[in-house]
């Protein structure tokens, strides 16, 4: 029996992203700037099990075809997730839309979606967008992209200052805005992240 339509939807993954990407921060200018590549990876791998547990699906990690992330129902693959530290241009759109979707009783050819996570250079953004709204073009499922914008630095670790996270839903050549939100939590208005920092 397939989930039904209502649930786990693209702006739902985009909601719970918002805010566990929030969620143990893994810098602090203050206390810990020494986030490298790795903890970044870390932090998004825990964030899409949290989401898939509070979905009600089942994460596998480098599976199917060697997807960063799989997110399973007790039907079969319900979204095939990649995540790129190095930006939009590498293999990762084929994978996600060429994914081979596994079901238990092999009556599933469908995703529900796909999701690209990437970090982008805020020069860059626009272009990165166009091309994953390119390269989707008539994917059989659509695509949540979410692009952490950034700029170089060399006051963290990381060599990278978030300024927002964009998350889009492509699908049939178009492109939605779904979220604009600030990449650092103490940019939060209100929140009790929220500072005055760098």
């Amino acid at each position: 029996m397939p989930l039904p339509e209502h649930w786990a939807k693209p702006e739902d993954f985009a909601t719970l992203f918002q805010y566990l990407w929030h969620r143990d921060f893994p810098i602090d200018p203050e206390i810990a700037i020494g986030a490298k590549r790795i903890d970044w990876t870390i932090h998004i791998g825990v964030i899409v099990r949290s989401i898939a547990d509070l979905m009600g699906l089942v994460t596998r990690f480098e599976r199917g075809g060697r997807k960063d992330a799989i997110l399973r129902s007790a039907d079969g693959d319900e979204v095939a997730i990649e995540w790129e530290w190095e930006g939009i241009k590498g293999n990762e759109l084929q994978k996600l839309k060429e994914h081979e979707v596994w079901s238990k009783d092999k009556g599933k050819d469908k995703l529900k979606y796909a999701v690209l996570i990437t970090y982008v250079d805020s020069s860059a953004k626009q272009d990165a967008l166009n091309h994953a709204v390119e390269n989707w073009g008539s994917a059989p499922w659509p695509l949540l992209l979410i692009s952490i914008v950034s700029e170089k630095t060399r006051q963290l670790t990381s060599g990278r200052l978030f300024n927002s996270v964009q998350m889009y839903l492509i699908a049939d050549g178009k492109h939605t805005l779904l979220r604009d939100v600030p990449a650092v939590p103490w940019q939060v208005e209100n929140s009790r992240w929220h500072q005055d920092r760098l």
